[in-house]
């Protein structure tokens, strides 16, 4: 069995907007990272629209800065709200099955692996030789996510969703 090289910088990023200028990509590069952590909003979709969300992540993926990442660092990452598909978005949005592929495609997962036979993008990786290694969890909040209730008087806090929510129902409590 190869060796495995030990993992000694991680860099990690999200809120890209897909469509705005992004000097970010040189520094990072210079950095030189082991990989690359997608954290979420990787993209803003917001759309219902498969192709026009096809269409973004191909737009991103042109990306010189990021096509040259991609390159030379291994990319990996989970999803959040805008790459799941609406500002938000839980369980009830009506595409996350095929918006999901879309984000297993745009971090190159392969076909045959695990990931594209289970509901949420989330993943456990673990990197380096016994005693150096490195394990990153990445959650996926928004797959199976209850909706969200929020403040009626302000409209920008969210307060738990306790009523029909599978904790409540597990609890006790609704």
């Amino acid at each position: 069995m190869k060796a495995q090289t030990p993992i000694t910088r991680i860099a990690f990023g999200s809120c890209n907007d897909q469509a705005a200028p992004q000097p970010l990509w040189a520094p990072i590069r210079a950095a030189e990272p082991d990989r690359w952590i997608w954290m979420g909003d990787n993209v803003y979709g917001d759309t219902l629209n498969m192709t026009a969300l096809d269409s973004i992540y191909a737009r991103q993926n042109r990306r010189p800065g990021h096509r040259t990442l991609r390159e030379s660092t291994r990319v990996i990452g989970t999803w959040d709200d805008h790459d799941h598909g609406a500002n938000d978005a839980g369980r009830s949005y009506p595409k996350r099955d095929r918006s999901q592929a879309h984000v297993l495609d745009f971090m190159d997962v392969p076909e045959d692996h695990p990931r594209w036979e289970r509901a949420g993008v989330y993943s456990a990786h673990t990197y380096g030789p016994p005693g150096k290694r490195v394990k990153v969890i990445l959650l996926d909040t928004r797959y199976h996510r209850d909706p969200i209730t929020r403040d009626s008087i302000s409209g920008q806090r969210y307060f738990p969703n306790e009523e029909g929510t599978s904790w409540a129902r597990r609890s006790g409590s609704g």
